[in-house]
C-alpha cells in the first residue's frame, strides 16, 4: 500500500521514494545527499512506515532538532487522514524537558538522579498519579486510551495534557510507546549506549526490528564524538571543593585540591597551550595518593548525598570523568588545555572521541535497514567511512526547484586566509560585504569563520540598513527575539553578522522574503590546533584521507549549511555569493554545487540583472 500523504510527487522525489523501498527490500542502509524541498521526511516516512506496519518493525525517525519533530508529527497526521489508518507513534524529548516539576538549572546527571530520589522516596504527585508499584493508576491508563485515539501527537501536545491531569508526561510517553510504530527523538536513543540500552528494555526492542530514519544526518558524526567525550575543568574541582566545604566532607577535600594540582602540574606549556596526556600519567598520578576505584565511588556516594540537599553536583561529574578516563584509548586523544574565559584562565583535560565508527558502525550492521539523510551529505562516501556503514548505497538528488530563481556567484577578489590577514584585507572584504548589502534587496545574512574575523571586518562596513550582531552564547529565548527582529526587517532590509557552523547558519527557516541573499565571507576552516591535527591524523592514517575527511570536507559542509538558508522553496528567489578566492581552488570548488553556479568579478552587474 502507497502511504505518501500528499496529491502530487514533487520531481525527483519519486527516485527518493523509489530508492527507499529499495534498501528496505534489501535490508541496507541509504545515503540521501537530498536538497532542501524534495519532501525528505514524507518519503522516508511514507515508505518505511508501510514496512513497519506489515512487519514487526518500529521506525526510529532521529533528528537533533525540535523543528524537525513537528514536521514529522504533522507528515504523520496526513498520512493518517489521508489513509485513514491508526498510527501508534510517540514524540520523545529528554525526560527534564518533559518534567512538569520546578527543575531549573538542572542537566544531565543532576536532573536524573533528582528525579530518581523523588520518586524512591514518593514526593513526585505527577510520578504517582501515573505509576502504583510500577502499575499503571486506574487515571492514568484512562488517560492512555484517550492519547492512543488523538493519534500522532507532538510532544509539547502530550505535556500540555499531562500537566493538566498533574501526571508524568514522561512516563506517559513511555506508556504510550509500549505499542508504538513510530518513535521520535533525538541521536541518544540509538546511538548513547545507556539511553539505548534504558530505551529497549522498556520497550522490549530488538536492534534487527528497528528501521533507522537519521534526519540532518550530517550532523550524526560530530554529537556522536561528543557523546563519547569527557573532560575535568578547574571549574568543575574549584566548585566540587565548595560543595565539600558546604556539606562537610573534609576527607575529599584533600583529594579534590590534590587532583587540582595534578592537574596544574601537567598543564605545563611551552609555546602552545594545550599538549597529549597519556592515560598513565594522570591515573598513576592519582594513585599516588589513594585507590582510584575508592575514590570514585566516594565521589558518587557525596555527591548523591549534596543533590538531596541542593539537588545539583559537581562531585558527580568528576566521578564519571574518573570513570571515562580508565576507558580504551582507541579512537580516542587525551589532552591538557588552557583557554582564556571572562573569570580567568581555564584548565581543562579531555578525552576526545575521534571516531564516531565506534559506536554507529555497529548500530548500522544490526539494524533492520535505515535512511541517513540530509541536503548537505557531501560528499556520501566520506559519511559512509566514517560512520563505517559496510552495506551502503549512495545517492545524490537535484534540487526540485527552478533554477532561475537561485543565483550562484563566486568573487574572487579578497580571502580570509591568515597569512593574507592585515587591515587592509579587513576593509576591502568590508567594501565588497558593504556594496553586496546594497546590491541585495531586503534581509541579506553574511556567515563569517568566527567572531574575531566577523569583528574585524564589520568595523568597516558601511550600509543603510539595520546590523543584527549574532552572539556566541544565546539562550533560546535570545535567539528567538533575534531572528523574529530581523525577520520583520525584511521590507527595509536588515543585515545579519553571523557565523559558519554557529546559532542561525543552521535549522533556521527563512522563506519567501524573508531572506534575499547569503554571503559566505571565507573559508570556515577549524582552527590548526592539537585536536584538529589529531583527527587528520587519525582519517589519514584510517582511510588515507586526512585532510579531506577532517578539514576541507566539514569546512565546506558548513559553507553549504550557511547557503542553505536562503532557498528554501520553490518559490523562494536569492542570492548566494561565495566571497574568497579560495573557493576557485581545485579542491574546494569540487565541493560545491554546481547549478548555475558562475565565478565573476562582474558581481553588480549580474546581481542587478537578477533581481531587476
Amino acid at each position: 500500500m502507497n502511504l505518501f500523504p500528499y496529491q502530487t510527487v514533487r520531481e525527483s522525489q519519486d527516485l527518493l521514494i523509489k530508492d527507499i523501498q529499495t534498501t528496505i527490500n534489501n535490508q541496507q542502509i541509504l545515503l540521501a545527499n537530498a536538497p532542501t524541498g524534495l519532501g525528505k521526511t514524507a518519503s522516508a516516512l511514507s515508505v518505511t512506515l508501510n514496512h513497519a506496519l506489515n512487519s514487526n518493525k518500529t521506525i526510529f525517525f532521529l533528528t537533533n532538532r525540535h523543528t524537525q519533530h513537528q514536521i514529522a508529527i504533522e507528515t504523520l497526521k496526513e498520512i493518517k487522514s489521508k489513509h485513514n489508518i491508526n498510527i501508534p507513534c510517540i514524540d520523545l524529548i529528554g525526560k527534564k524537558w518533559m518534567c512538569n516539576q520546578e527543575i531549573a538549572g538542572l542537566f544531565g546527571t543532576d536532573f536524573t538522579e533528582y528525579c530518581k530520589h523523588v520518586v524512591e522516596k514518593n514526593e513526585c504527585e505527577h510520578y504517582n498519579n501515573v505509576k502504583n508499584k510500577n502499575n499503571l493508576t486506574v487515571e492514568a491508563k484512562l488517560l492512555l486510551k484517550q492519547l492512543q485515539q488523538l493519534g500522532p501527537l507532538h510532544n509539547e501536545e502530550l505535556i500540555k495534557l499531562c500537566r493538566e491531569k498533574k501526571m508524568c508526561s514522561y512516563e506517559m510517553a513511555f506508556a504510550l510507546a509500549k505499542k508504538t510504530k513510530v518513535l521520535i527523538g533525538d541521536y541518544n536513543y540509538l546511538f548513547n549506549p545507556f539511553i539505548q540500552s534504558t530505551i529497549f528494555n522498556k520497550l522490549d526492542l530488538e536492534m534487527e526490528n528497528i528501521v533507522a530514519i537519521i534526519d540532518e544526518g550530517h550532523n550524526l558524526p560530530r554529537r556522536v564524538t561528543e557523546m563519547l567525550s569527557n573532560n575535568l575543568s578547574s571549574f568543575m574541582l574549584k566548585n566540587a571543593l565548595m560543595e565539600c566545604k558546604k556539606f562537610g566532607y573534609k576527607g575529599l577535600i584533600l583529594w579534590l585540591q590534590e587532583i587540582n594540582t595534578i592537574l596544574n602540574n601537567l598543564a605545563q606549556f611551552k609555546q602552545e597551550k594545550e599538549k597529549i596526556v597519556t592515560k598513565d600519567q594522570f591515573l598513576d598520578q592519582i594513585k599516588k595518593i589513594t585507590d582510584y576505584d575508592q575514590l570514585i565511588d566516594e565521589l558518587e556516594q557525596a555527591a548523591d548525598e549534596v543533590r538531596k540537599k541542593q539537588r545539583k553536583s559537581y562531585l558527580g561529574g568528576i566521578a564519571t570523568f574518573l570513570q571515562v578516563w580508565k576507558n580504551d584509548s582507541q579512537g580516542f586523544i587525551r589532552y591538557i588545555s588552557e583557554r582564556k574565559t571572562k573569570y580567568g584562565p581555564l584548565t581543562m583535560l579531555t578525552y576526545a572521541c575521534l571516531d564516531p565508527s565506534i559506536v554507529t558502525k555497529e548500530v548500522f550492521s544490526q539494524v533492520d535497514s535505515g535512511i541517513i539523510m540530509s541536503g548537505t551529505l557531501n560528499p556520501t562516501f566520506m559519511y559512509k567511512d566514517i560512520l563505517g556503514i559496510k552495506n551502503g548505497i549512495e545517492k545524490d538528488y537535484p534540487s526540485p526547484f527552478p533554477l532561475e530563481n537561485k543565483i550562484s556567484i563566486i568573487i574572487p577578489e579578497t580571502t580570509t586566509k591568515f597569512t593574507a590577514r592585515n587591515e587592509q584585507m579587513y576593509e576591502e572584504i568590508a567594501d565588497r560585504c558593504s556594496k553586496l548589502a546594497g546590491l541585495i534587496p531586503g534581509n541579506v545574512a553574511f556567515f563569517f569563520p568566527s567572531y574575531y574575523l566577523r569583528d574585524q571586518v564589520c568595523l568597516f562596513i558601511k550600509t543603510e540598513k539595520k546590523l543584527f550582531w549574532e552572539k556566541s552564547e544565546m539562550s533560546k529565548e535570545e535567539k528567538e527575539i533575534f531572528i523574529n527582529s530581523f525577520k520583520e526587517e525584511n521590507e527595509s532590509g536588515g543585515v545579519l553578522l553571523g557565523i559558519a557552523g554557529a546559532n542561525f547558519a543552521e535549522g533556521i527557516d527563512l522563506p519567501g522574503d524573508l531572506l534575499k541573499g547569503v554571503v559566505i565571507v571565507g573559508l570556515p576552516l577549524a582552527k590548526p590546533n592539537l585536536i584538529t591535527k589529531q583527527i587528520i591524523q587519525y582519517f589519514e592514517d584510517k582511510f588515507q584521507k586526512g585532510w579531506d575527511y577532517g578539514y576541507t570536507f566539514p569546512a565546506m559542509n558548513k559553507c553549504l549549511q550557511s547557503a542553505g538558508r536562503c532557498i528554501r522553496s520553490g518559490e523562494d528567489k536569492g542570492a548566494i555569493i561565495y566571497l574568497d578566492v579560495r573557493f576557485t581552488w581545485p579542491n574546494y570548488y569540487a565541493c560545491l554545487p554546481k547549478e548555475g553556479l558562475i565565478v565573476s568579478k562582474n558581481y553588480a552587474e549580474l546581481l542587478e540583472e537578477f533581481f531587476n
